[in-house]
């Protein structure tokens, strides 16, 4: 039988992406779902037509629902975190809304959704203007010394989670550390991971909202903000995924220990 699925996407200012997004997400979803929904998660600060084009679609289709993040709650972090609080369903995918991945790539993860806790998809072949890439490969490193994660690409936003993961563990980010929030807290409470390539196309329309507007690299107010993201998360995890660490090394602590003699 076909899975029951929730599909969300952050949005802001996507006028130019957001109707084609939909339509193929709807084909997508007729194809590969027994029953689903599909979420658009839009700031409410969107000053474009991305509302009310939502809004259009959802008269159409009432399986496409639009939730608004506040303005208070800033930040792609958030947006995830919305969406996955507003999910119906325990199978949950996201992507991003520029039109950069291939939904129908879904059916690829499909067959491991009973196996896996988290699926995370790895770009094969990143089509982003070279600055961007460079930026993206040193973020990678940071982000696997930091937090441990294992994962090619920790901030790659074609995603497969299953609901029962935040039984665990809460997000906290708000910002575009989510991504690896996300890994980072799998792994340490011992859901299992599984990685599967994607296309990547270039974006045709639209513009990242996290870089310059002369060149493709984080503005310093990006950079600043991610840096004290950095440090939340870091205290997060201090302070709230200290047991499962500790768990694991009492366990293997026992090992080692000789018998006691009487």
């Amino acid at each position: 039988m076909k899975p029951d699925i929730t599909i969300f996407f952050p949005a802001y200012n996507e006028e130019e992406n957001i109707r084609h997004l939909l339509e193929n997400a709807t084909q997508v979803m007729k194809s590969y779902a027994n029953n689903y929904e599909i979420l658009v998660i839009i700031y409410e600060g969107s000053t474009d037509n991305t509302i009310q084009i939502v809004k259009e679609s959802c008269i159409k289709n009432t399986d496409i629902k639009l939730v608004i993040q506040p303005k208070e709650k800033k930040g792609v972090g958030y947006a995830i975190k919305i969406g996955f609080e507003n999910a119906k369903y325990e199978n949950i995918f996201y992507t991003d809304s520029d039109n950069q991945f291939d939904i129908k790539e879904i059916s690829r993860f499909l067959p491991y959704i009973y196996e896996y806790d988290v699926i995370a998809g790895y770009r094969k072949n990143r089509n982003d203007p070279i600055l961007r890439i460079i930026s993206a490969k040193i973020y990678n490193l940071i982000m696997k010394l930091l937090f441990r994660v294992k994962e090619r690409d920790v901030d790659c936003a074609f995603r497969y989670v299953n609901k029962r993961i935040f039984q665990k563990f809460n997000l906290v980010c708000s910002l575009g550390l989510g991504t690896t929030e996300l890994l980072a807290k799998a792994r340490i409470h011992k859901f299992k991971i599984k990685e599967i390539p994607v296309t990547h196309y270039p974006r045709i329309a639209g513009k990242s909202v996290f870089e310059g507007k002369l060149i493709n690299l984080p503005t310093l107010s990006v950079v600043f903000d991610l840096i004290k993201e950095i440090r939340m998360l870091k205290k997060d995890l201090d302070d709230n995924c200290p047991k499962a660490r500790l768990d694991d090394n009492f366990k293997k602590s026992n090992l080692k220990k000789p018998p006691i003699s009487g």
